[in-house]
């Protein structure tokens, strides 16, 4: 027998034992880089959803905030008393069941209305404008109303008899010492008048009017979406006055309010309270908790929430465990005016900025 055919039959292969270990290990490499890959996927998406679900809290927060610590703020008069209301029509779906003028919207003296823990009875009754089909109030959340004008001053009039506002907004119009809250007409010119505008004639300066609702809703764009979110009903700025709809955050499933009082008129709180009545939250209350309960829009496979959260004087169990993630988020206000009229809290707030 040849040299090359005795190398030929002593050549050999890989085995099937070989063979069948190659591919065992290489499958364990293929499955530890996608399980890597898998978990690096899932931690990004957490990391995401979290990420907007802060976002939410932190806009929905800011918001009310902002409106919070403001509730009362009239362009730097001491008391509403010193307010005239001149507005001849009642807004369509005014937030009140106010029969006669000045009308839900325009009671100045109320600077803050609070619902504890809302129904569908509570609602329909404290605030009518939320009892309807467009505004599904989510049970067992806090309803806060709050009427003020905006932190800096639209226009004012310095000499002269006119001065360009937007037409159909509303308007605190003050002196600094007495004002008048108006409606501008259809046109952008508003003329100053001796017949009715004594005695506030120039100088004057012209605040827009903003009193705000803010309430959970069971939706967040249309109906049936699940997706709860942070509404308000806003006073419209249209010569035919309304309270309109605006959603500012989605996700957020409750609102709950505490009210710090402050019942020795020594600027520190002395209690705090879920459920003040209307007298001691008009004059008393000079902080507010917020606590905001925000979900994911989107549900995550791989994770379970059967949590219990305690916020508030709230505790939301979970009936049935699903798959989104809930994160509580909270603020303390100061109410730069104090809600009511009195006390010596308001003596250092008269300008505003924000």
């Amino acid at each position: 027998m040849s040299r090359s055919m005795i190398a030929r039959t002593t050549q050999r292969g890989l085995s099937l034992v070989e063979l069948m270990i190659a591919i065992t290990l290489g499958l364990i490499v293929l499955v530890a880089i996608l399980a890597v890959f898998s978990q690096n996927s899932r931690s990004f998406r957490q990391t995401e959803t979290v990420a907007h679900m802060q976002d939410s809290a932190r806009f929905a927060l800011d918001s009310l905030a902002r409106d919070l610590s403001m509730a009362g703020f009239y362009g730097g008069i001491y008391g509403a008393s010193n307010i005239t209301v001149a507005i001849g029509t009642q807004p369509t779906n005014d937030c009140g069941a106010d029969a006669t003028s000045p009308w839900w919207a325009f009671k100045l003296q109320r600077r803050v209305e609070f619902r504890n823990h809302t129904s569908a009875t509570t609602v329909s009754t404290a605030f009518p404008c939320l009892g309807t089909a467009t505004t599904p109030v989510v049970a067992n959340t806090d309803i806060v109303a709050i009427r003020r004008v905006a932190g800096q001053a639209t226009a004012d009039i310095s000499s002269g008899s006119s001065v360009q506002l937007r037409a159909g907004n509303f308007y605190l119009k003050t002196n600094g010492t007495v004002g008048s809250l108006i409606q501008n007409g259809n046109s952008a010119t508003y003329q100053m008048s001796t017949s009715t505008d004594a005695p506030l004639q120039a100088p004057v300066t012209f605040w827009k009017y903003q009193p705000r609702v803010y309430f959970i809703r069971s939706y967040a764009e249309t109906v049936g979406d699940g997706i709860p979110a942070l509404c308000r009903m806003e006073l419209q700025q249209v010569a035919g006055a309304s309270m309109a709809v605006e959603c500012l955050a989605d996700g957020v499933e409750n609102l709950q309010i505490e009210w710090g009082l402050d019942s020795d008129n020594d600027c520190v709180v002395d209690t705090y309270t879920s459920n003040p009545d209307a007298d001691a939250l008009a004059q008393t209350a000079i902080t507010a908790r917020i606590w905001l309960l925000v979900r994911s829009t989107d549900i995550d496979g791989g994770y379970t929430d059967d949590k219990t959260f305690n916020f508030g004087d709230y505790q939301r169990t979970q009936a049935q465990a699903d798959s989104f993630h809930r994160r509580v988020y909270s603020t303390t206000v100061q109410l730069r005016t104090p809600v009511g009229d009195l006390g010596p809290c308001s003596a250092s707030t008269a300008g505003a900025t924000r």
